[in-house]
């Protein structure tokens, strides 16, 4: 293998999503080896570069599931809904009272500060067993996030829409509604767990982003080693040339690896792995 693909959450991150002290000086070792180290994930360009180690040696990323691809820091290509699609989805979420946040390539999330009462009312209520351990820590950020509630939503180069509740009854109406009405739509419908839905733009993922920057670097997806945890990392995981499940994905995600982890993303599978694997 001459790449390394690697998501963020629930695999280079814990689900504390802190990004391990260590595992910066074994993907240099790695690089020094000749391997090429990419992050693909769902996180936007701004969220990657805050949580990733100045030291931490990248060649290039692919930001919000493939709707940006930088490398060294420098973008090559970005996608982006039309902002009447996400005006349209937005309205319908309020209307719901399904907490949303809106994301664009170079900023984080982004909710209207209207829709913060309906949303301390959902994050009150009774944490259930299926509730995550970063889902809850995520409900006590958002809400103390003053960056994130705005007066006026961003509509424009808008990359990702992100949906929560823990109602899953109500979140589960909300993924029904969106995946059926995605043949007719514009985007692709993505989930983590029985609490979220999030939407990319259809034709872009995690593996068209990937695609670009082996052109660049003049790769071939057949010498990509891809390691992920969850449903967006599965187009990454039909193209490579080895894909490997983390520990604490679910079973789906692992029976379409070829490998599995012995420990999870807050056991440091992710360098036990790579050190097990290449060093």
């Amino acid at each position: 293998m001459k790449a390394l693909a690697l998501d963020m959450d629930g695999t280079i991150l814990d689900h504390n999503a802190e990004f391990p002290l260590t595992l910066s000086d074994t993907l240099a070792e790695l690089k020094e080896k000749g391997m090429h180290i990419f992050i693909a994930t769902g996180r936007t360009s701004h969220e990657i570069l805050a949580i990733t180690p100045d030291n931490c040696p990248l060649d290039g990323y692919v930001a919000a599931s493939g709707m940006g691809v930088y490398v060294e820091g420098r973008q090559i290509q970005s996608t982006s809904f039309s902002p009447d699609t996400v005006e349209r989805i937005i309205d319908e979420a309020r209307r719901r009272e399904i907490y949303y946040e809106v994301h664009t390539l170079e900023n984080s999330s982004r909710t209207h500060l209207q829709d913060k009462g309906y949303t301390v009312r959902d994050f009150n209520l009774e944490k259930p067993d299926s509730l995550k351990t970063f889902e809850i820590n995520f409900t006590e950020s958002s809400l103390n996030n003053d960056t994130q509630w705005v007066d006026e939503l961003p509509y424009e180069d808008v990359v990702k829409m992100f949906f929560f509740s823990i109602d899953s009854k109500k979140i589960g109406n909300w993924y029904d509604f969106l995946a059926s009405n995605q043949e007719s739509s514009d985007y692709a419908l993505y989930t983590t767990s029985v609490h979220n839905a999030e939407l990319m733009k259809k034709g872009k993922d995690k593996a068209t982003g990937i695609e670009v920057l082996l052109e660049h670097y003049d790769l071939d997806f057949s010498e990509v080693h891809a390691i992920g945890d969850s449903m967006n990392d599965l187009p990454m995981f039909a193209r490579a040339g080895k894909s490997t499940a983390m520990k604490n994905a679910d079973d789906d995600i692992k029976s379409a690896a070829d490998e599995v982890t012995d420990y999870t993303c807050d056991a440091d599978g992710l360098e036990n792995y790579l050190r097990k694997e290449y060093l």
